[in-house]
């Protein structure tokens, strides 16, 4: 890890992406694509409405090579664990309930992707999904709860364009004071990948906060 900078995340060969929400025929897809094997297959995990057929669309749209849908709830630990682990491509889409999709991600898939990073794998975690891969993460209500730890000493907030003056910036700081807060926009993505190498995508801004309770609700005053 960079001796500058404050996070830290997994040591692998692979590319770990945090974006906030895309859009139709997303830069931040493409980009993700870009990175890919293209020889490899894509696995997607889709809370969504339509059950992922529109993100399926789209990837095919952008180049996508062969993809298959990945269902935390039905299928068994091996198959999910085989179906996440070798692919060369995952994409984490969220739909509108985080809390469930943080109780179907379970041990054996944190793992697989894991394992998929090892193997040279890029994992993107669009949405809200990206909000689970911080070691803390806020919920709808306010409380603080342990995340999935991909990036340690952080909380990640979507959708923001400042780490400050998100809702969830004073109570995480109250709890966690050393903390570090990332607010990723829509149509951007923070990429972090091998030997400590850090990437922005998109337009939009990416910002970082520290600091104590007070200097948090001064700035947001």
């Amino acid at each position: 890890m960079r001796q500058s900078f404050p996070i830290r995340w997994p040591e692998s060969n692979g590319w770990l992406a945090l974006s906030g929400s895309p859009g139709p025929r997303s830069e931040i897809r493409a980009q993700a694509l870009s990175r890919a094997n293209a020889s490899g297959v894509i696995a997607c995990i889709s809370l969504a409405d339509d059950m992922g057929d529109d993100l399926m669309d789209d990837l095919a749209e952008l180049g996508a090579p062969t993809g298959y849908m990945v269902d935390l709830q039905e299928g068994d630990s091996s198959e999910i664990y085989e179906r996440l682990s070798t692919a060369s491509m995952i994409v984490i889409e969220p739909g509108q309930d985080i809390q469930r999709l943080k109780r179907l991600m379970s041990q054996t898939a944190v793992h697989a992707l894991k394992e998929a990073l090892d193997r040279r794998a890029l994992v993107l975690f669009e949405g809200l999904a990206a909000t689970l891969a911080g070691e803390y993460m806020a919920l709808p209500g306010g409380d603080l709860t342990k995340g999935l730890k991909f990036v340690h000493n952080a909380c990640i907030a979507v959708n923001a364009s400042s780490a400050i003056k998100t809702p969830a910036a004073q109570t995480i700081h109250r709890a966690q004071p050393k903390a570090v807060l990332i607010a990723i926009d829509r149509g951007a993505a923070l990429a972090l990948g091998p030997n400590q190498q850090i990437e922005t995508w998109g337009q939009p801004q990416i910002a970082f906060a520290l600091g104590s309770p007070a200097e948090i609700a001064s700035q947001n005053s």
